[in-house]
């Protein structure tokens, strides 16, 4: 992005470029949280299982063409902790960043509270403007963006990640006031650093429209939306969330690629295998399962979905005078089949993914994948940090004539 990115004459300290980036979310989103009375944090605060990426394997990420690590934090060790034990988080979250930039690669550090946490989790930090974890948050950006002033070449702040506020009437307003006070909490920590902002609907690209960058805008301001779409096509199959999309599996891409009766005959066999299900949660879940899977049929779904919604965000660009390499799509990806788990074929997997990645590059949009490791992962296994030639094909990282060969 360079001077683009900033606008008029830059500061060189705050040259801070991005491409192509990818999510290393595991490493400090889930500290080590008190079982009872669950308010606290135990110390040390970060978990070291999965394995974060050591030096080599980030050096991996950018011999294959990777510059940048979105680097997820959860923010509650910085408030929980005071004195000399919040010192040592920083001293852990930094050296994390200086293993990142030792292998070529720039950061973007993602305040990431997250839903586990009942007094400084994601819910109670977008409550309001004036709630109590929100306050305390806020001193944290300030804090964080004081302490990245001095790497501004090379790290930026994304500010808040999937604010669980809605993006219409007198929640839209109220995200206004908290967005406007995240980013004046960053400036008078830096006035130079790169800060990446979202708009509401957890990071949604509706979030992103509704959003009116007027009242913050200083052309540091990176504008971030995550893109998912369709849910029953990227979270079949994943364990992980409440809805009934996680009884999916096979589902293709484009939607007309397979015909409907092959995935709805999967639908039963994952209910069968689903384990603290009575049979009548077992009923409701197949009829969920099947009438998402039937509406996704219904929705035609295909590389054209991806273009209109992202047309939209160019517009909105456009309209606000901000660059289209301002616009991040901060993440994508695709639960991935792996042996008799659930989830989308490699050759589906890989032409959404291909279709993301192109459509954004057309616009002149910047993007992160989602993720190094777990159900998303570009990593083989857990064990096995070999890269995923097929995702980084889809990535346009490297030439491969075949994809998915063994899938």
């Amino acid at each position: 992005m360079g001077a683009a990115l900033l606008g008029g004459a830059p500061s060189p300290a705050a040259a801070f470029e991005m491409r192509r980036a990818i999510n290393v979310a595991q490493w400090f989103t889930w500290p080590r949280y008190e079982q009872a009375p669950g308010t606290g944090i135990l110390w040390p605060p970060y978990k070291d299982v999965p394995r974060p990426p050591n030096e080599a394997e980030l050096a991996d990420l950018k011999r294959n063409g990777f510059d940048t690590i979105r680097l997820p934090v959860d923010p509650a060790p910085f408030i929980v902790f005071e004195g000399e034990q919040r010192e040592e988080v920083y001293r852990i979250l930094f050296s994390a960043v200086s293993r990142i930039r030792n292998a070529g690669l720039n950061v973007v550090v993602d305040l990431h509270p997250n839903s586990r946490h009942p007094v400084w989790g994601q819910h109670a930090v977008a409550a309001g403007s004036d709630a109590p974890a929100f306050v305390s948050y806020l001193g944290v950006v300030k804090e964080m963006a004081q302490r990245l002033h001095k790497h501004a070449r090379y790290a930026a702040l994304e500010l808040i990640n999937e604010p669980r506020v809605k993006c219409a009437g007198a929640e839209q307003s109220r995200w206004q006031t908290m967005a406007k006070q995240l980013v004046d909490s960053a400036r008078e920590g830096s006035k130079d650093l790169t800060l990446v902002l979202t708009g509401a609907c957890v990071s949604s690209l509706e979030g992103l429209l509704a959003l009116d960058p007027a009242p913050v805008e200083d052309g540091k301001i990176i504008y971030t939306f995550h893109f998912y779409d369709p849910f029953s096509f990227t979270h079949q199959g994943a364990s992980f969330i409440p809805w009934p999309d996680k009884y999916l599996d096979e589902v293709p891409w484009p939607a007309a690629r397979r015909p409907m009766d092959e995935p709805l005959a999967l639908i039963d066999r994952r209910i069968s295998m689903a384990s603290g299900l009575d049979q009548s949660a077992k009923e409701r879940a197949a009829i969920g399962a099947r009438a998402n899977l039937q509406k996704y049929y219904r929705s035609n779904a295909g590389a054209e979905l991806i273009r209109d919604r992202f047309a939209k965000v160019a517009v909105w660009a456009k309209t606000n005078n901000i660059a289209a390499n301002r616009i991040f799509v901060g993440e994508f990806g695709v639960v991935r089949k792996s042996g008799a788990a659930a989830g989308a074929r490699c050759e589906d997997r890989m032409r959404w993914l291909r279709d993301i990645r192109t459509t954004a590059e057309q616009f002149g949009f910047v993007w992160a994948y989602f993720n190094y490791d777990g159900a998303f992962a570009i990593v083989k296994s857990d064990s096995d940090r070999t890269l995923d030639a097929d995702v980084l094909a889809s990535l346009g990282l490297i030439k491969q004539e075949r994809v998915c060969v063994s899938g």
